[in-house]
């Protein structure tokens, strides 16, 4: 039997199923892509798309409802929404962005140092890490109590688990 083969399993070939290459937008948010995508344009090119400077005061419109003029209206100052609206975009596209950068720039000083620094020197880093990363909790834990005192209780069996666990003197 050796050096012959005998094979095992044929089948016809019309009863083999076609091979369906899969889309390549399956399971992906592709209308929210280009939505986002066409807003971050929108914003970039507002210089362009604009006919109203949005810091241009036309007290002769002030309170305009929306019309062919000013698509979402103007403000109490005359100034045009939409035109606020898409440069506003501009600012919160940069602020987004650059924090961003900045955060994952710390982000890989801090790993590449941690990594290759002393054991000691890893612990600290690692505590320093906890801690700024502690501070959200607790201005929202801060936040909360100084809105609603008797609530604190309920608050922090929701997000720790434990009746009471910080006491703010107010």
């Amino acid at each position: 039997m050796r050096g012959e083969f005998e094979l095992v399993g044929i089948r016809e070939a019309s009863n083999t199923p076609p091979c369906q290459k899969e889309k390549w937008y399956k399971g992906k948010p592709v209308i929210s892509f280009i939505l986002l995508g066409m807003i971050a344009a929108g914003a970039l090119a507002a210089e362009w798309l604009m006919t109203k400077d949005p810091a241009c005061l036309g007290l002769q419109h002030y309170s305009t409802p929306p019309d062919g003029e000013f698509l979402f209206g103007t403000d109490t100052m005359g100034r045009d929404i939409f035109s606020m609206i898409w440069y506003g975009g501009r600012i919160s596209l940069f602020i987004g962005l650059s924090s961003t950068v900045i955060s994952t720039l710390i982000a890989i000083i801090f790993g590449a140092v941690s990594g290759s620094a002393p054991a000691w020197l890893d612990g600290l880093l690692m505590r320093l890490t906890e801690i700024i990363l502690s501070v959200p909790s607790f201005l929202l834990s801060y936040a909360a109590a100084r809105i609603r005192p008797c609530s604190l209780s309920f608050f922090c069996r929701r997000f720790w688990g434990r009746p009471t666990c910080l006491v703010f003197r107010l």
